[in-house]
């Protein structure tokens, strides 16, 4: 049943009209003033409004009607029953679909159930970001310095999926979220699209930009056009061109400091729009400094003044996501002394704006609470600092052990860094993380004065948390394995052609062997060779785990490990690991002669193995 908003003062015209679109299968809702109309709209989502046309404050109401649905289905309702009607010169101002004069007979109701089917119709032939767009937004509001940062945090935190729309001062911006994180970004300033991006900050010259143009009116789109003209590589080069973007007119945005924004609900773009995944919280600090003044940080802490800036049991997590540099780590631990909000900004008049953001932005995300008196430490919360006393310095030993660990982790990979390796999964990864990030945290070293390893400790962090932030998501995790695996293609530690998923399953095996799994040794370096059957390698786990396998018979098991180790060796007739299962395998299979010359092989490939001599001086004579 099609559910109408009768807007109508009038009571005796209200009760005609009402009556008229009950009897002719409608469900009335009523609002007796223009006032309340939008609210009851915005709450009850009707399929069309009838406004009546000299209703006090109409034309306000029909603006801000429109404002919340784009696609409004409006009827605009003369009084003509009760007096001269005002025509339909009256209607203009209301942008109304249709006018009625009178609403005796059924004129009002046809029109109403042809405007309502039209706009069904209409509706159902949209997709993509027409479609989420043709729904009246979840949300609307006026925008104001600082409120684009905020309204980005709450759909962080809200993990919403939609398009967040800026208009008023500048052009129509639309950020779009999936999980809370943007994702994609479109401008109604051409400088601001993507191929527009790419020529205003200077990364297209004439030729480039002109073979960008011309693919683009071939009907390309910006990303297969710059592609086309050889500005980016298609794959990653794309993706870090379309995340920089984003990145950008994210930072843009949150300089807004006039019009209306709304939210439109829905992930419907996602078939439309290429998505990337954007750090959603690291933007707002940037934006923040590069547009908003030093008067509306202070004045946002004015009222905090003379209280305590503390942070929180997540402060740590949110910190990582923001990925602070190394300045804004070392403010951020200066309250660890535990300052005034105007102690600790009298103490950096040098620095004013960056103390002043970032304290704004913590407090923001909610990494930093205000108190009137310093908190007793609570988990997760840093103890306050003994201002009575000097700390004692860090113990020799345990600062060189300190030292010599995080020297470990700084050059090292990613990977390295959390000590996990490529098959480790997110809640492995997750669970590293927190462990180096608490071992190697400042806080941990609250009672002692650490001295230079001050900056040694915030390198760690800064390590740990890029680490983490990369590994912690799937697509990035995967494009920075395919570099790390391709320098050991350069290198020569693997041969041309590595197969990502066949170097994670291979580890994967691995880690089966070392925990005697060898059902799931053998299924996982079998996935490994299938997925690239080029590397004797894979070939060669795959023949020693058929070999450890207990669950078949020894037969069975060499046989395997036989058939496997010669497909091994048919790639490299001289592979170390190949010949040294061959020996084994022979050697279970009872073929001790076989054995030793396979062994033999193995030694004079490589005449330094000891593994090779080991396995020699094993066999049977």
């Amino acid at each position: 049943m099609p559910r109408i908003l009768l807007v109508e003062a009038l009571a005796a015209t209200r009760e005609i009209v009402q009556k008229r679109l009950v009897d002719s299968g409608f469900d009335v809702l009523v609002s007796e003033t223009c006032d309340a109309a939008p609210g009851i709209y915005a709450a009850q989502r009707p399929d069309a409004v009838v406004l009546a046309v000299n209703s006090e404050g109409a034309v306000e109401a029909a603006r801000r009607l429109h404002e919340l649905d784009q696609r409004l289905v409006l009827v605009a309702l003369d009084h003509g029953h009760l007096e001269e009607p005002l025509g339909a010169g009256a209607v203009a101002p209301l942008q109304a679909g249709a006018y009625v004069a009178s609403p005796l007979g059924r004129e009002l109701a046809d029109r109403l159930s042809l405007l309502i089917g039209q706009a069904t119709a209409s509706r159902a032939r949209l997709s993509g970001v027409a479609l989420l767009l043709s729904r009246p937004p979840a949300a609307t509001g006026e925008i104001q310095p600082g409120v684009v940062a905020r309204l980005i945090h709450q759909l962080w935190r809200s993990t919403s999926d939609g398009v967040l729309v800026l208009e008023g001062e500048g052009p129509v911006r639309r950020l779009f979220f999936l999980r809370g994180s943007p994702v994609a970004v479109e401008s109604s300033e051409p400088g601001e699209a993507l191929a527009g991006w790419f020529n205003t900050t200077g990364r297209l010259d004439e030729t480039a930009r002109d073979a960008v143009r011309d693919a683009m009116a071939g009907g390309l789109s910006a990303g297969a056009a710059l592609i086309a003209a050889g500005v980016v590589e298609p794959g990653e080069g794309l993706l870090a061109a379309l995340r920089a973007h984003v990145r950008s007119l994210l930072i843009t945005s949150v300089g807004a400091r006039g019009g209306q924004w709304r939210f439109h609900l829905g992930d419907e773009f996602t078939a439309q729009l290429q998505t990337v995944e954007v750090l959603p919280l690291a933007p707002l600090l940037e934006g923040a400094r590069a547009h908003l003044t030093v008067k509306h940080f202070a004045d946002a802490l004015k009222a905090v003044l003379v209280a305590i800036p503390t942070r929180t049991v997540e402060c740590q997590k949110l910190v990582a996501l923001v990925g602070l540099g190394m300045a804004d780590q070392r403010l951020l631990q200066a309250l660890d002394a535990r300052p005034t909000t105007r102690a600790f900004l009298e103490a950096r008049k040098a620095d004013l704006k960056e103390a002043l953001s970032l304290l704004w932005f913590l407090s923001l995300i909610g990494a930093v609470v205000f108190h009137e008196s310093a908190p007793e430490p609570g988990p997760g919360m840093t103890a306050a600092a003994d201002t009575a006393r000097a700390r004692p310095p860090l113990p020799s030993d345990r600062a060189e052990a300190v030292r010599q660990a995080a020297m470990r982790i700084l050059p090292g990979t990613y990977f390295h860094a959390l000590g996990v390796d490529i098959a480790a999964d997110s809640e492995e990864i997750e669970r590293a993380y927190h462990e180096v990030s608490e071992r190697f945290h400042p806080d941990a070293f609250a009672d002692w004065e650490v001295g230079d390893l001050n900056d040694l400790l915030l390198s760690v962090q800064e390590k740990v948390s890029a680490a983490h932030r990369v590994l912690s998501t799937e697509e990035k995790r995967r494009q920075y394995l395919s570099f790390l695996l391709l320098k050991f293609e350069l290198a020569g530690v693997r041969r041309p052609g590595i197969v990502l998923d066949a170097e994670v399953a291979l580890k994967r095996g691995e880690r089966a062997l070392r925990a005697r799994r060898g059902d799931d040794a053998v299924a996982a370096l079998r996935l490994a060779a299938d997925l690239n059957p080029r590397e004797p390698e894979y070939l060669a786990m795959l023949g020693f785990a058929e070999l450890q396998a207990t669950g078949r018979p020894v037969g069975a098991r060499s046989g395997a490990a036989i058939v496997s180790a010669g497909r091994a060796l048919e790639l490299d007739p001289g592979h170390h690991r190949a010949l040294v299962v061959l020996a084994l395998a022979e050697e279970a299979a009872g073929r001790p002669e076989a054995a030793h010359a396979a062994a033999l092989r193995a030694i004079e490939a490589h005449p330094g193995s000891e593994l090779a001599r080991r396995v020699l001086a094993s066999l049977r004579p």
